[in-house]
């Protein structure tokens, strides 16, 4: 954890969303110029600070019609997440991404994607921000969403993930991970 990570102050972000919860859909405008207040610190201390809120983001694959999602094995670090299903894929963002905000989450975000998964990235959308704060771990992060259409062809890390497809996300609500459960269920509501 010796990295210094992108940040933004919990204020800021409350002076932007409120107090809403799961997807909020701000405008990417908005959400640029809040990035821009960002700046970094040891992550050591961005994971217990809630006065501060790690930018993530959070990047949903579909390959045509399907979605491509995937469940934690064992072999992952993180034991909070072993057997959870990720809808998402991508990261925290650190200073060797980028000094500036801005380009730090352009780079860092391109640079998640090719280390998680093989894709030809066909094109990405902007959907808004995930916030998610039941517990302690959430109060410290805040997703960025994004549905990326892809040509999928495999993990990176293949000892660390199963790989899911479906056109539904609803029948694997219960074996998700929280934001995955907020993005899936956004997704179920606004996609009909």
């Amino acid at each position: 954890m010796g990295e210094n990570v992108l940040v933004v102050e919990t204020q800021e972000v409350l002076r932007l969303i409120g107090d809403q919860e799961g997807v909020v859909e701000v405008p990417e405008e908005e959400f640029i110029k809040l990035l821009k207040k960002g700046f970094f610190v040891p992550r050591a201390r961005a994971e217990y600070d809630e006065t501060l809120r790690q930018i993530i983001p959070y990047i949903v694959l579909k390959d045509g019609d399907e979605f491509v999602f995937f469940k934690r094995t064992t072999n992952q670090t993180e034991k909070r997440l072993h057997n959870l299903i990720t809808l998402g894929v991508g990261g925290h963002l650190n200073d060797k991404d980028g000094s500036e905000p801005h380009e730090c989450f352009l780079k860092g975000m391109k640079r998640e994607l090719e280390e998680e998964v093989k894709v030809d990235l066909l094109g990405i959308e902007y959907r808004g921000l995930i916030n998610e704060t039941e517990n302690p771990v959430s109060r410290v992060h805040l997703g960025v969403l994004y549905i990326a259409q892809v040509r999928y062809h495999g993990l990176a890390e293949p000892e660390n993930f199963i790989e899911y497809r479906s056109k539904v996300l609803s029948p694997y609500l219960e074996e998700m991970e929280g934001w995955a459960k907020v993005v899936a269920t956004y997704l179920e509501r606004t996609q009909k």
